[in-house]
């Protein structure tokens, strides 16, 4: 696929069909995704794939965590239609039954830390980019970092920072395109 068609197609998916995703053509996708830009070259960057059991905890704390997006939602904004349609969303995933969470090192050096953040950030983006070609459905999730130290601690792993969550699967939608922002490109001379 044209790499400009890959990113203007490319959409956040919220429903999933029950087909499982193949082992082997996710870690395929992953292998491929590292190959991100990393400052310095650090490649300061965790994958992990959560399927199974590890799925289930995920849905666990998940569920808990659908109230929290109250005060975010209602932040940006968000009318009650949507914020009801988030928190479900939290809570069941879109049906999806396979998780990737990409995390960063973190580090006391605020430059460095910066750059992980980022660099995982665009391995992120890769794997969308990627799974979309697949014909796999991803949604990047950012919420779980209001309860971070507790995702961190489900997981197991410390040191890191939460860069995103994205369900995996295939997609059961197809959502309208949404409209760029045409503010967002600002000329300097």
């Amino acid at each position: 696929m044209e790499f400009r068609k890959l990113m203007q197609e490319r959409r956040s998916i919220r429903k999933f069909t029950d087909k499982p995703v193949d082992r082997d053509l996710l870690n395929g996708l992953l292998q491929n995704a590292l190959w991100a830009p990393s400052g310095m070259n650090r490649q300061a960057w965790k994958i992990v794939v959560l399927q199974g059991a590890s799925f289930k905890k995920l849905l666990r704390f998940s569920d808990g965590m659908a109230e929290d997006m109250e005060g975010p939602l209602t932040v940006e904004k968000f009318n009650d239609k949507m914020r009801a349609f988030v928190k479900g969303y939290f809570r069941d995933l879109g049906g999806a039954s396979t998780a990737v969470v990409c995390l960063s090192k973190a580090s006391d050096a605020y430059l460095a830390d910066h750059a992980n953040m980022v660099s995982g950030a665009a391995l992120m983006y890769n794997f969308l980019l990627l799974a979309h070609e697949a014909g796999l459905a991803c949604c990047w999730m950012t919420g779980y970092a209001l309860r971070e130290k507790e995702f961190m601690q489900m997981l197991g792993f410390e040191g890191y920072k939460l860069v995103g969550v994205t369900p995996v699967g295939y997609p059961d939608q197809t959502p309208p395109v949404p409209p760029r922002k045409d503010e967002a490109i600002v000329w300097l001379e």
